[in-house]
């Protein structure tokens, strides 16, 4: 079990909440970030266009299997984005839970 969670890479979203200089560029309140191990790697407007660039990013080590946890209101975000996988890369699994965070709307792991 170990060596398999070595091998995962780990992402999310979430909303900034003050101006702030990230890896990615300046972001302001209300923009989304994509988070890719750890980093602000995206800063957007859109939180679909934000997740799928971060299931994108993620997706180009390769990868089997998608997990997304929604957070507080992140159900249709998770909803649109393992629809979006499931379209899009056919022979990935996506399994999607309700976590029920605050912070963040949308965290995605690929195995």
């Amino acid at each position: 079990m170990t060596a398999t969670a070595r091998h995962a890479r780990h992402g999310a979203i979430t909303v900034a909440a003050k101006q702030a200089m990230t890896m990615a560029g300046p972001c302001e309140p209300g923009d989304v970030l994509g988070v890719i191990a750890g980093d602000f790697a995206i800063v957007g407007r859109d939180a679909h266009t934000v997740a799928v660039d971060v299931v994108e990013r993620l997706l180009g080590g390769g990868g089997e299997l998608i997990t997304i946890v929604s957070g507080a209101g992140g159900e249709e975000l998770a909803a649109g984005v393992s629809a979006y996988v499931e379209s899009t890369h056919p022979a990935v699994d996506v399994v999607v839970y309700d976590g029920g965070r605050d912070r963040y709307p949308l965290l995605v792991s690929v195995e």
